[in-house]
């Protein structure tokens, strides 16, 4: 729960932090690796928040709410750049990305914990 709640301040920082802008001399280049960087950064946020869940039975309402959770979370600061900065602003795109990045960390946490669960049975 403190690792979740020490990334979580760091998301935070870097979301709403004013000072980090956009390199302009590669403005594609850009776009790409900052939808990606969206899509890993919601991504380690769902995989930390089911694995902090974990030990519930309804697995399929619990990986709902975390991917609720992190698209809530990512829509919020988006808004937030938009509100608080003047060197950010709101992007349906980024928004997206990180909802993508929330259902991609579930798909990885499930696909690991199905994967051990296999590797523990067969020995």
């Amino acid at each position: 729960m403190r690792v979740l709640l020490i990334y979580g301040s760091i998301l935070t920082f870097l979301s709403l932090n004013p000072w980090l802008r956009p390199d302009s001399s590669s403005a594609m280049a850009y776009i790409a690796w900052d939808k990606i960087d969206h899509a890993i950064a919601y991504g380690i946020l769902s995989f930390l928040l089911i694995s902090a869940y974990k030990p519930h039975k309804r697995y399929g309402m619990t990986s709902f709410i975390v991917l609720l959770s992190c698209s809530l979370v990512g829509l919020l600061f988006e808004y937030c750049q938009h509100w608080f900065t003047s060197t950010r602003q709101f992007s349906y795109e980024d928004a997206g990305a990180n909802a993508l990045g929330g259902l991609i960390g579930l798909v990885l946490f499930w696909s690991y914990t199905y994967c051990r669960k296999e590797s523990t049975t067969k020995d």
